[in-house]
């Protein structure tokens, strides 16, 4: 029998060998996954699973997601760490109170969390759709209809939620996503073509002397004789050896592209992420208005700031190179989170994948691993603190704790200022921070039994169907519960509608959650019905 007909383990089995169709952000392989049967060969597969950890991890993000977006469409707090929000090369001069600084900090999770699970997501469909025959041609054409799918609804979620800006193009965070899953599709596509070639390239560069056996070396353990030593084109492999050196040096690379595409950020910044010494402002109304191209999309903040007037670019390079690294705001284009300023997550879920799919782990250590990535992480975390690398807030702390010891490493200065970190893009201490925490509840999902994964409350229906959970909650939310808020605005710069941070606030956030989990555990079993290639399978 196959992987997946076995009974399940009492401990997640960290297997990704077995073929699994139907795979949306984040299917397509078998991570302690519980089998699951139904649908024919037009459908998902005769035995299909689901992964089981990193569903439960985006069922616990989009969670705390809603909380965030719960807290800026009913008014709760203002939408940051710091009163300016989390931006570039902005000076912060007043922290958020305590309730809204823990929530924003747990949440900074999720948007990293989102980009490194469709980065995984990608090579488990592209080794699902393989083995169910597809071309690279269609899985091309796969990742640019979804591509576009997501496009459209980030479109028409803008324009319900942000009518009357103006705006063309409103980027809240789905076309990021969108673009960002097409690029991380087609580097799949490109890491699979280049590593045969270098596979083979090794082979006679080194002659193929000893001839050693020639089998795939991602094949599923109950593949036939007859599949061994030849690729789906039933050609003759290159040595297992060469195989196993053109995938490590491609992981490397991969590695490197992580690097490079998460400290493009600061090396792209216009002032490396620095704060002039003589950068102040009088009262947060003046800086509001003063970072209109950094403020946080999607608040009605943003088009106060603004002023109504279109932003200059951030760089040299114009508004269509500023549009894939910064967050943009013009007369045009609403954009809170550029395509290639998030990227790195997507690549480092990639190579996260190609390594879980190369052996089968177990469920040991599958933990053990993820723990130490988590640890590895958290110290780098920790040295872009003392060692003032990897930061875009360089100088840019001015509350009252820095004043009063200006000569002092700013984020030494108090626990606020250690945990600070810079979304808008983010920076390579957001990076660290985010993904240890990621990793870490990778781990701890990866160590419960998978019966006891599936049954925490809500997180696998939410996980199940990510994105027709961000719809049905963020739209409504909006609209049914602000009111106007005349004692305490979240934002000093205008008066604003919403709920504040009450019991009323709370209270509905919990309810929307209540009531968003049968409907999505509904929308699952509706989508798990539909063809592989159906656009129904990505909500």
């Amino acid at each position: 029998m196959s992987n997946i007909e076995r009974a399940p383990a009492a401990v997640q089995e960290a297997n990704f060998s077995s073929g699994v169709a139907g795979a949306s952000m984040g299917e397509g392989g078998e991570y302690g996954s519980i089998a699951r049967r139904g649908g024919d060969a037009g459908k998902a597969s005769v035995a299909s699973s689901r992964v089981v950890a990193p569903d439960v991890l985006r069922g616990l993000i989009l969670a705390l997601m809603s909380l965030d977006h719960a807290a800026l469409f009913m008014g709760a707090w203002l939408h940051g760490t710091p009163k300016q929000t989390e931006s570039a090369a902005t000076v912060m001069m007043q922290w958020n109170f305590n309730a809204a600084y823990i929530s924003r900090t747990l949440t900074h999770i999720c948007a990293p969390g989102f980009f490194f699970l469709m980065g995984m997501g990608t090579v488990y469909l592209h080794r699902s759709r393989t083995r169910l025959g597809w071309s690279s041609a269609r899985l091309a054409r796969h990742f640019g209809v979804r591509a576009l799918a997501l496009t459209a609804v980030s479109e028409v979620m803008g324009w319900l939620l942000m009518r009357g800006r103006g705006a063309l193009v409103i980027n809240i965070v789905l076309i990021g996503l969108a673009v960002d899953y097409l690029l991380t599709g087609l580097l799949c596509l490109l890491v699979q073509k280049t590593e045969k070639a270098a596979a083979v390239a090794l082979d006679r560069w080194q002659g193929d002397k000893q001839q050693p056996e020639r089998a795939p070396l991602l094949t599923d353990a109950g593949a036939g004789e007859e599949q061994r030593g030849q690729d789906e084109a039933g050609e003759r492999m290159a040595s297992q050896r060469a195989q196993t050196t053109a995938f490590w040096l491609h992981n490397a690379l991969l590695g490197v592209l992580t690097y490079v595409t998460i400290f493009w950020n600061v090396w792209l910044s216009p002032t490396h992420g620095h704060c002039s010494s003589v950068q102040a402002f009088s009262s947060a109304s003046e800086l509001a208005n003063a970072e209109a191209v950094v403020l946080l999309v999607g608040t009605s903040a943003a088009g106060a700031a603004a002023g109504g007037a279109p932003s200059a670019p951030v760089s040299r390079w114009g508004a269509w190179f500023d549009f894939w690294f910064y967050p943009v705001q013009n007369s045009m284009v609403l954009s809170g989170f550029p395509p290639l300023g998030w990227i790195s997550f997507c690549v480092l879920g990639m190579l996260y994948a190609r390594i879980m799919l190369h052996k089968r782990w177990t469920p040991r250590a599958t933990v053990a691993g993820n723990l130490a990535v988590a640890t590895v992480l958290a110290a780098l975390f920790v040295a872009t603190r003392l060692l003032h690398v990897g930061n875009l807030s360089e100088g840019c702390l001015r509350m009252a704790e820095h004043l009063a010891h200006p000569d002092r490493n700013q984020y030494l200065a108090s626990v606020k200022s250690f945990f600070y970190i810079t979304k808008y893009p983010p920076s390579p201490s957001f990076f660290a921070l985010t993904m240890s925490v990621n990793f870490g509840l990778l781990a701890l999902f990866s160590a419960i039994p998978a019966g006891v994964a599936k049954a925490i409350p809500g997180l696998m229906d939410y996980g199940g169907s990510a994105l027709f959970f961000y719809v049905l909650l963020s739209v409504p939310a909006r609209y049914w519960f602000e009111h106007e808020l005349s004692d305490r605005p979240p934002n000093d710069w205008e008066r604003t509608r919403g709920l504040g941070d009450s019991a009323a606030f709370w209270i509905t956030w919990l309810l929307g959650l209540a009531m968003l989990s049968p409907v999505c555990r509904a929308y699952g079993r509706f989508k798990a019905a539909q063809s592989t290639d159906s656009l129904w399978r990505f909500f």
